[in-house]
Formats: structure tokens, sequence, C-alpha cells
């Protein structure tokens, strides 16, 4: 997927920053940050959101976090509150239908 190719070259232009400048603490802060949410994003076993977007055969559902949603992006933090959402049967994720968006573009917009 194309948002990880680009978390993988964040890292290895900050280990390239922090190889050049050993005292470079804020930057080992920022990679090893990164380098944790390129884990979680990958990790789609603890998801908490299902996105199920577009209509018939043009289906894909789309697993995230949703404190991450709502932190980027000022839409899901609207359509993700309390008010707005449908929960699974176990209460435990958030289940979200988009029809009026294709899969492909929906992808870009997440990335």
């Amino acid at each position: 997927m194309t948002i990880f190719s680009s978390l993988e070259s964040i890292n290895n232009l900050f280990d390239s920053l922090i190889e050049s400048n050993k005292e470079a603490s804020p930057l080992k802060c920022i990679n090893k940050l990164i380098r944790d949410l390129t884990e979680l994003l990958k990790n789609e076993s603890n998801h908490d959101v299902e996105i199920k977007v577009g209509v018939n055969k043009n289906v894909k559902t789309f697993k995230a976090h949703s404190a991450i949603l709502k932190t980027r992006s000022p839409y899901f933090k609207t359509v993700l509150s309390n008010n707005w959402n449908k929960k699974s049967e176990d209460g435990n994720t958030i289940l979200f239908r988009k029809e009026n968006i294709s899969p492909k573009i929906f992808e870009v917009l997440l990335t």
C-alpha cells in the first residue's frame, strides 16, 4: 500500500539525518513515533472502525483507527462521534457506510 512505502521512506530519511547528527535527540523521538505508527497501521487486527465504501460489486471495506481518523479529519470527527455512528453487535467496532464514493477514490483520500 502507498502509505506504508511513504512511511518507510520517511523512516529512512530520519535514519540518515540521525546518522549524520549523533546528537539529534528530537529526531530520534520523531523517528520512533513514525515507526510505531507504521506498525499500528500495518496491524489490521486492532482496528475499531470498518468503513464500507461503494455499491453493488464495487464495494470495499476499510479497517481503520477512529482516533487517527478523528484527529486528522474534521469530517471523521463528526461522523464518528457517538451521536452519528452505528456499532457492531459486540459494540467494539464502529460501522460506517459510504455508498456515494468509489473504493479507489476513498483509498486515495485515506492516504
